[in-house]
């Protein structure tokens, strides 16, 4: 935070809100003794805002503030032996408030069109969520299924806390609209009693700057017709 003020009194930055879609998934393995397991993404969302801080023409500092929801669905199944087997449907919803800071390589000059990548890492914390199982398990030949719906709370069911890689790639228009892709990835096992969760996260995104030095044209339009004034 230090670091950003900072900036932000000797740079020309801009600031304005970013909205994406895209799809979730995780690395996950069940905890020890499972038999199959598989996983399939889910829709997500991310709403937020960006502040843009120009290091140089063409390296730039970028930090936010985003709403993020993550999950995936799951099917896995324990076997005991041939007349004790459990199969297990989960469909797990998290919402996290994530801050991610990423260094950004733009070409071309500040107010034309140009292109975008960038790097960085991602701090997230659950905020909320919901955790949606169903159980079908089957005993000398008797089958039961038990549904529940558990809320996401600290440590159930899997940790709050989340580190991850950033990645993004997109256009800049001289306006200050942009596009992007982005992905991320979690470093950190989230994962609780042997189970195994890192976060996937990845879609399309679309956003706005504002701030002075972002169109450069507009602004000599301006200073023209001031002048002729």
């Amino acid at each position: 935070m230090l670091l950003l003020s900072c900036l932000a009194l000797r740079a020309q930055s801009g600031f304005g809100p970013e909205v994406g879609i895209g799809m979730s998934s995780m690395h996950f393995a069940p905890a020890f003794g499972f038999t199959s397991a598989s996983g399939s993404p889910v829709f997500s969302w991310r709403a937020g805002g960006n502040t843009d801080f120009e290091l140089n023409k063409h390296i730039y500092l970028q930090a936010g503030l985003f709403c993020a929801q993550k999950g995936q669905n799951r099917e896995f199944s324990f076997y005991t032996n041939d007349t004790l087997n459990a199969s297990f449907h989960q469909t797990l919803t998290l919402y996290y408030a994530e801050l991610p800071v990423s260094v950004l390589y733009k070409s071309g000059m500040q107010g034309k069109s140009r292109f975008f990548a960038g790097l960085g890492s991602v701090a997230s914390y659950i905020i909320g969520g919901n955790n949606h199982i169903k159980k079908e398990t089957s005993f000398n030949g008797n089958s039961t299924t038990v549904t529940h719906d558990y809320n996401v709370t600290y440590g159930n069911p899997v940790a709050m806390f989340d580190i991850g890689m950033a990645l993004s790639a997109g256009f800049e228009a001289p306006t200050g609209f942009y596009i992007k892709l982005y992905y991320t990835v979690g470093m950190k096992d989230i994962g609780l009693g042997g189970e195994i969760d890192k976060n996937r996260m990845w879609g399309v995104g679309a956003g706005y700057l504002f701030g002075r030095g972002r169109n450069i044209n507009k602004e000599k339009d301006e200073l023209i017709d001031n002048t002729t004034d």
